[in-house]
């Protein structure tokens, strides 16, 4: 008889990964968890003041941060704020050569038309990038603050933000893939004519280091467009992962009709998640506000000149997919929004149904001020504070809360005026469509004799 028992090595299952996983959470925080999001960001040159590297602030041996470290730590700072001055200026420097081409114009054609799209493409990304990077010492202060929130409402789901940054990180490289083979690489042999622009003619090694600039140039503007929009995306997501997280947990407390919790905490649980959202809305309201004060008039130029210039084929796709970014971004925006300002409200149902009769006085004002706080204001991402982005402005539902915030609230009349300028601008711009041209209007008018 053999002295030991060698068992069958058993295949694991989810259940032997809980342990690793959560040991894997105890080890990181948001920053930590988002932290391939943020190097795609950092590549890009959009996010000053933020350090990767090192994985903590204490060194190994006396908990302090040493010396040495301190200034390393200070110099790559300062070089990569002038990096991130330097993307914006070229982003920048790119719009001011986009608006040359205005110089010469006499007529409202599709060329021009073709032009005002690609200039508002480039004075959205090279705005967003100026606030970028303005905004990116509230984005430090939200990872720290979103730490405090998790540990108050029992929030340890970081695999799932882990997920979503690897997501992100993956769809980055895939459409720079999709960028530069169909775009980008596209212009750069498709391209007729002189490459210089408005310098005029130059020679071919001159040509070669301008369409490489063009490519950096293309690099940037394509990173800044993608990774503010995924950046927004992730961050709505796990916003409304962890409302819905409270909400769950604010329905175990009803027990026969009766809140068995206290309603305090809860209160302030709910407080802390919402001040939480203004430290995002911070980060984003100006990237929000841009992206809805130029859907507008780029759907509409985009709509002129696909319905009325005749266009080569390679120009027809490159105009249909500006055109589908423009609705892609305008949904991230509603999407990512409207849910986090669905799940910011839900617990307002169970609030209505909690038995206020076996209440004292105390918790009764408690609860008044709780619920003040769910109908007074729209919680939710702003426009830079104009308007909500609410859930309305997705569905346009029959049935709604009219809350105000702000100037206004996206509610269904305001969504239909939404609707409604899109058409009204487009039947203007229609109205300048050039008339065919006809031979006989070169006649000249005179009276011939014989």
């Amino acid at each position: 008889m053999p002295s030991k028992i060698y068992p069958f090595t058993l295949a694991r299952t989810s259940i032997d990964l809980i342990p690793r996983k959560m040991a894997w959470v105890n080890q990181h925080s948001f920053s930590q968890s988002i932290k391939p999001l943020l190097w795609c960001l950092k590549i890009a040159g959009l996010l000053p003041g933020i350090p990767l590297l090192g994985g903590g602030n204490t060194d190994s041996d006396n908990n302090e941060i040493s010396p040495a470290r301190v200034r390393i730590r200070s110099c790559s700072g300062r070089v990569y704020t002038v990096y991130s001055i330097v993307v914006i200026l070229i982003l920048w420097y790119n719009l001011a050569l986009s608006l040359t081409a205005f110089v010469s114009v006499t007529q409202f054609n599709g060329i021009v038309c073709n032009q005002i799209i690609t200039s508002m493409w480039f004075l959205q990304i090279a705005y967003c990038a100026v606030c970028n990077f303005f905004v990116c010492k509230h984005l430090k202060v939200f990872c720290v603050q979103f730490d405090d929130v998790a540990k108050s409402i029992n929030f340890t789901n970081y695999y799932f933000i882990r997920k979503c940054a690897i997501g992100a990180t993956v769809l980055y490289v895939i459409w720079m893939l999709i960028a530069f083979t169909f775009t980008g690489l596209g212009s750069y042999f498709l391209a007729a004519g002189n490459v210089g622009g408005p310098f005029g003619e130059v020679s071919f090694g001159v040509g070669i280091i301008v369409r490489i600039a063009f490519l950096v140039t293309y690099f940037y503007f394509t990173s800044t467009w993608y990774l503010i929009v995924a950046s927004f995306f992730v961050v709505s997501l796990v916003l409304t992962k962890k409302f819905r997280h409270f909400n769950r947990n604010f329905k175990k407390c009803f027990e026969d009709g009766k809140f068995k919790g206290d309603i305090e905490t809860t209160r302030m649980q709910h407080e802390h998640m919402s001040r939480l959202l203004f430290q995002a809305d911070k980060v984003f309201s100006m990237y929000v506000m841009s992206s809805i004060g130029t859907v507008i008039p780029l759907i509409i130029f985009t709509l002129y000149f696909l319905l009325f210039e005749s266009i080569d084929v390679f120009s027809f796709i490159a105009t249909l997919w500006s055109a589908c970014l423009s609705i892609i971004q305008m949904m991230v925006v509603f999407l990512g929004g409207g849910f986090v300002n669905h799940e910011a409200h839900a617990a307002l149902e169970h609030v209505y149904g909690i038995d206020m009769n076996v209440m004292g006085p105390v918790h009764c004002h408690q609860l008044n001020v709780f619920l003040s706080k769910l109908t007074a204001n729209q919680i939710g991402f702003t426009a830079f504070g104009l308007f909500t982005i609410d859930k309305p402005t997705i569905i346009a539902v029959s049935t709604y809360r009219s809350c105000h915030f702000g100037l206004f609230t996206i509610d269904k009349p305001t969504t239909i005026a939404f609707a409604s300028s899109i058409v009204t601008y487009t039947v203007v711009v229609i109205q300048f469509k050039p008339s065919a041209s006809d031979a006989t209007s070169s006649l000249c008018n005179c009276t011939l004799t014989t």
